[in-house]
């Protein structure tokens, strides 16, 4: 089996601190922290195009990184480990073990509503730009999967697979990479989005709507390319497959109202 993507290790670097000692910083860290950074000035800078406050969205960013890396590590434990985390709670502290994207956004979402209203700022076309920079923010961070090879699937021989990632597999065997698929289509999501900005003014709600329809399906089923020693399946399902029909079902329903509203 040959993969185009040959195994190559995760790329660190470390930081001299006194006393001899070093300070390692991963790919995978400084990813994501570029997918906040210029996920949220890609937001930022759209917010200002069409008259909101681009200070409210810089504002918003610091929430949604703790609502993430809380989130995620919580639904981490409740999804795909219970029994373990259940056993050993102080498990649920540790988020630097361990996320869940679903779980990242089912505590952003609220966090991020609540934050607007609180303001009294019109929610919709705030979520809106923050969809751009979502879009832009997620290839990073799908970005910092990659390297960090922790997002394998099940074998394949498929020309994107990614040699010596499979879990517990052999160095000469390819296996799909999750993150890196992942990460093709955020940043061409986001080339979309470029382009439907430019060709007319869109009802508020439509992107945010958008990327939640074109995120729910597509993960339904690449979650059947991920392995059940990782993602186990519940009455033949993922956590993660559940959370993409229920992420495509809420933004039908509101694409629904806001097409009526429209009409």
């Amino acid at each position: 089996m040959i993969a185009v993507i040959p195994w190559f290790d995760v790329p660190m670097v470390e930081i001299p601190l006194p006393g001899g000692r070093a300070l390692p910083i991963h790919g995978f860290g400084v990813l994501v922290a570029l997918g906040f950074l210029i996920g949220g000035r890609v937001a930022m800078n759209r917010a200002a195009r069409i008259g909101l406050d681009p200070e409210r969205i810089n504002q918003v960013v610091g929430w949604l990184v703790v609502g993430t890396f809380i989130g995620g590590h919580v639904g981490f434990g409740l999804m795909y480990q219970p029994a373990e985390y259940f056993a050993d709670p102080i498990k649920f502290l540790q988020f630097w073990h361990g996320l869940s994207s679903f779980g990242g956004f089912v505590v952003c979402v609220p966090l991020a509503i609540y934050f607007f209203a609180k303001y009294r700022l019109p929610v919709w076309p705030y979520l809106d730009c923050l969809a751009h920079g979502f879009a832009m923010g997620w290839f990073f961070g799908r970005m910092g999967c990659f390297v960090a090879h922790d997002h394998p699937g099940s074998v394949s021989d498929f020309p994107l697979a990614v040699m010596g990632i499979c879990r517990d597999g052999p160095a000469n065997v390819a296996c799909h990479d999750m993150g890196l698929y992942e990460a093709i289509w955020s940043i061409a999501t986001y080339g979309l989005f470029v382009v439907l900005d430019r060709v007319r003014t869109w009802p508020a709600g439509f992107f945010t709507l958008a990327i939640g329809l074109l995120y729910g399906p597509l993960r339904f089923f690449m979650d059947f390319l991920r392995p059940e020693a990782s993602d186990p399946r519940y009455f033949g399902y993922t956590p993660g497959q559940y959370g993409s029909l229920l992420l495509t079902g809420v933004c039908l329903f509101f694409l629904t109202r806001l097409r009526s509203r429209e009409g």
